[in-house]
């Protein structure tokens, strides 16, 4: 590096502190990334509500799915703001699932709760059973979930399809 008569390298005199203005548009762009960040980690109740629905429509499709290509009956029950899912044992009763990877017992969040169930067109009482049949003949089935003034079914057709729909407000 060249050096200047007074021996310094040019360098360290070209070294100078940030502005007023150069620190202020630092501390806008980490505000904005800060709230951006602040917005995804805290989700409204319409997300967290249609992405509980989302995750009950996959898992009731797959346990619909596993149950036609195992050849077993497999159910779901929920009621509050808990579910979890049945399998029938060769006595012909009815176990929990405790151990599935997929299919284990889930709590939803504090502000989402499981609202009206029906199963082939008719209301069923709370934890009953909506049995996902290994037979293509199988019963159709919708399970509303609720969050505040929203709602969303989760629709299943009997096939194996199941499906979020949007829902009306209780």
């Amino acid at each position: 590096m060249p050096t200047s008569a007074t021996g310094k390298t040019e360098a360290h005199t070209m070294a100078r502190g940030f502005t007023l203005l150069e620190m202020l548009v630092v501390l806008v762009v980490a505000s904005i990334m800060l709230s951006v960040v602040t917005l995804n980690l805290m989700p409204n109740a319409q997300t967290v509500l249609r992405e509980e629905s989302q995750r009950l429509a996959l898992l009731m499709e797959n346990g619909a799915m596993s149950s036609q290509a195992g050849g077993q009956p497999l159910a779901w029950s929920g009621t509050g703001n808990s579910y979890r899912f049945w399998i029938r044992n060769k006595e012909g009763e009815w176990v929990r699932i405790e151990r599935d990877n997929l299919l284990h017992p889930r709590n939803l969040p504090e502000a989402v709760r499981i609202g009206d169930v029906s199963f082939n067109g008719h209301r069923i009482e709370p934890g009953a059973l909506v049995v996902l049949s290994p037979e293509l003949s199988a019963k159709t089935f919708q399970v509303t979930l609720l969050s505040d003034d929203l709602a969303s079914n989760v629709v299943g057709n009997g096939l194996g399809k199941v499906e979020v729909v949007a829902g009306k407000t209780p």
